[in-house]
């Protein structure tokens, strides 16, 4: 492991995008949810041990700002390129948390070349069920009307005492309030399903055993021409941080593999 992990800046659109960059060997990029930032994958930082853990902010969130009001899916993914480009890095695993998800979908789709694999943590090619739906818009609601109470409800979920909760909450409150919005409609109606036969990179489906509001989205990614899943039996959505032991294990073992050399 690198003695002293690398926090960073690079440049897109006359903006900054900040990262962590911690760790040595197969990169691995973690992309957040709407709101949350590098922050959601503080549990992670263990994998930095084995493997090269890159955490950026997107644009509008933690301590990548960013003053317009919308964002496109399509401008994350050329963020991702901009931090990929940025380290040189010739390939990368992506892995994307719930609507983080979505991302790594898009950046595979348009640049294929530079990714061995994605890892979806709770992700999704369209939202199916009602529960999902409702909790988009709940979000959407609460983001513009509520926003501190929303803060308060994520970090509570994600975390595991007092002092993560207040890291977690602090994070988000940096968070552009409009863009947050809009990564959240956006994620509703996104739809990729009938394009995931042309998904040419091996991928990994991590699913919560009690979030069936979720998990009933894994018969929709049936097309996808490598994949494999695990579930967490006694795992709810919040994958990476409630249950980050069994998720980092799992994560683990298949960038291993998939790179097919001892680490």
């Amino acid at each position: 492991m690198k003695e002293v992990d690398k926090m960073g800046y690079c440049t897109f659109q006359h903006r900054q995008l900040f990262f962590e960059d911690m760790g040595e060997g197969t990169p691995i990029i973690m992309i957040h949810p709407p709101g949350m930032g590098r922050k959601t994958f503080i549990y992670q930082t263990p994998l930095a041990e084995k493997f090269r853990l890159i955490l950026p902010d997107l644009s509008g969130h933690g301590d990548s700002t960013n003053e317009h009001s919308f964002v496109s899916m399509a401008t994350y993914v050329e963020e991702i390129k901009t931090i990929v480009d940025h380290l040189q890095l010739n390939s990368c695993v992506l892995l994307g948390y719930s609507a983080g998800g979505i991302i790594a979908q898009e950046f595979a789709y348009k640049y294929p070349e530079f990714i061995q694999a994605i890892i979806l943590a709770g992700g999704y090619p369209r939202v199916k069920t009602m529960k999902l739906r409702l909790m988009h818009l709940l979000g959407m609601k609460m983001v513009r009307e509520r926003p501190q109470l929303l803060i308060n409800t994520l970090a509570k979920t994600h975390a595991h005492n007092e002092e993560e909760k207040l890291i977690f909450q602090e994070h988000m409150e940096k968070a552009n309030r409009q863009i947050w919005y809009h990564f959240y409609k956006q994620s509703l109606y996104y739809n990729r399903e009938k394009d995931l036969k042309n998904l040419k990179v091996p991928v990994l489906l991590i699913y919560g055993g009690k979030s069936q509001w979720i998990n009933k989205h894994l018969p929709l990614f049936k097309e996808l021409p490598q994949y494999e899943t695990k579930i967490i039996e006694e795992s709810s959505h919040q994958l990476p941080t409630k249950y980050s032991n069994s998720f980092n294990e799992i994560v683990y073992y298949y960038v291993k593999k998939i790179y097919n050399r001892e680490i």
